[in-house]
Parts: C-alpha cells; structure tokens; sequence
C-alpha cells in the first residue's frame, strides 16, 4: 500500500507542474493598452484616427510622446509593451484626452469619448 502512494504521489506531483506551470507569465515587465476613440453625440467609432500617448499631462501638451498611431476600422489603436505607469493619451483631431494605469502583464483597455472635433493648433 505505502509503495502505490508513493507512486500515485510523484505523478500528482509531476502532473502539477507540468500542468500549472504555465499559468504563470514568466519576467512580466510590460503591459499592453487598447484604447478606442468613440464620438460622444452620434456613438459611433472614429477610424484613422491619430492617438498619442505620453507620461504625463505637461507631456501631453507640449508634444512628448512615448508613441503615435492611428485607430483602425473599429476606432481602436493598440500599444503593446508599455511600462507599469500611469499613461495619458489624446488625439489629433479632438480636444479630449484621457488617463489609464498600464499594468505590467495585464491588457488595458480604455474608451476616449470625444466631442465637437476642433483642430489643434
């Protein structure tokens, strides 16, 4: 008896970690952040629509950004491998911007709501 538990043992044992081991995401440092650009009065989805991200709002302001890009045909834009901050993000066309905390290993996404368009100077 004592032997078939040993037995039994090792292969729950083994079992385990072969199974539970990959639930873990190894060396997680960056996260991923989707961010969708929805028209606030007619609740529809703004495509090719340029998104910029920075690190902070005085960043965001004076033209520092971390990176660019543009929305797709559902008005969503993806920035994958983004630090564990807090990242602030706005268009090219709108006067709305937003924040969002990236988490590392974890996808984020956020919805940017915008209004009336007015051109940037």
């Amino acid at each position: 008896m004592r032997k078939y538990f040993f037995i039994m043992l090792s292969v729950l044992t083994f079992s385990w970690a072969v199974l539970f081991t990959g639930c873990n995401s190894k060396n997680a440092t960056t996260g991923t952040l989707t961010i969708m650009v929805v028209d606030y009065a007619n609740n529809v989805v703004i495509p090719n629509e340029l998104v910029y991200i920075a690190t902070s709002y005085t960043n965001l302001q004076n033209h520092v950004w971390m990176n660019s890009l543009y929305t797709d045909a559902n008005g969503k834009v993806f920035f994958h491998d983004l630090s564990p901050i807090i990242t602030f993000y706005d268009t090219e066309h709108w006067e709305n911007y937003g924040a969002m905390q990236v988490y590392a290993g974890i996808d984020q996404t956020a919805i940017l709501y915008v209004n009336t368009p007015v051109t940037k100077k």
